[in-house]
């Protein structure tokens, strides 16, 4: 997948991305405002096709001004969801996937970047499971998590939003 930005004249983000789904033999882009909704078309694509696409998106984008931002520019959260023991229980597991599944739809759908898989770590004295996310906009990103996991199962208090410093 390749993911480009740009700012917008009100100090926002724009984005486009572009990415062969090999299953469905389709050629996809995604774009519109960070943080909002946006809009997908595909066209029947082979393989070969594909990338020779990719370059079209890629030129036209550098044309309209848009590229890969900055690292400087990207800001590192962290979705976090401490774990009650060392391991997680069969719930835990339920919870984490529900809280992944519906945050990374949330975000790719609004270009607010790709939430990471899950991974056990050590956070504040105990165990949790954590996924990263470098974004373009903090705020949006944390609203757009908590809207997520509101939209699960999960108790909402058992999540938490946080940012990370990257490296």
């Amino acid at each position: 997948m390749l993911t480009l930005n740009r700012h917008t004249d009100d100090g926002g983000w724009e984005y486009r991305e572009a990415w062969f789904d090999e299953e469905a033999g389709e050629f996809v882009v995604h774009h519109g405002t960070v943080g909002r909704n946006g809009t997908i078309t595909a066209e029947t694509a082979g393989a070969e096709q594909a990338e020779g696409l990719l370059e079209s998106f890629r030129a036209q984008c550098a044309a309209d001004g848009f590229d890969e931002p900055d690292p400087a520019e990207l800001i590192r959260l962290e979705v976090v969801y401490p774990l009650k023991g060392t391991t997680p229980g069969a719930a835990e597991e339920r919870n984490v996937t529900q809280v992944h599944t519906a945050a990374l739809t949330w975000l790719a759908w609004r270009g607010l970047g790709a939430l990471q898989d899950p991974e056990q770590t050590e956070r504040d004295g105990s165990q949790a499971m954590v996924m990263a996310l470098d974004t373009l906009h903090r705020r949006k990103a944390t609203e757009t998590v908590a809207a997520a996991v509101r939209s699960t199962d999960v108790q909402p208090t058992r999540v938490r939003v946080s940012r990370r410093p990257q490296g």
